[in-house]
């Protein structure tokens, strides 16, 4: 699932949730018997009505609905736990991509990085 909505923005935790359940084709009655989260919860998600949800409620909702949990957490504003997969990891088995196209990455993830940490230094006019 895309992480950004039809205008190009960032889609909230909530509009992530409720997209990835109708994509699913499931009501959130059944996304309640799926994942044992309760309905009122799953609806104050998606409305993006909470202070800050449960890591449990979003691990079952993820998978539930088939998601990554971390994009969940990242999209919660929640620490991603310590049992993340790392980039390397990551890259080799969700991508299939060899060792040096997997230090590539690494270095292009790298060359991104300055270039927009070097942006936000400048002032803007």
């Amino acid at each position: 699932m895309n992480d950004k909505g039809t205008s190009g923005k960032p889609v909230s935790l909530g509009e992530y949730l409720r997209g990835a359940r109708e994509a699913a084709g499931l009501s959130k009655l059944q996304l309640e018997a799926m994942s044992g989260v309760g309905r009122m919860t799953i609806q104050r998600l998606e409305q993006d009505y909470y202070q800050e949800p449960s890591p449990d409620d979003l691990a079952r909702l993820a998978r539930a609905l088939e998601l990554n949990d971390t994009d969940l957490f990242l999209l919660a504003g929640l620490p991603v736990p310590k049992g993340t997969a790392s980039l390397d990891v990551m890259l080799r088995t969700e991508y299939g991509l060899p060792p040096e196209a997997i230090e590539e990455a690494k270095r292009r993830i790298a060359d991104l990085v300055a270039k927009y940490d070097n942006m936000q230094d400048k002032p803007s006019t």
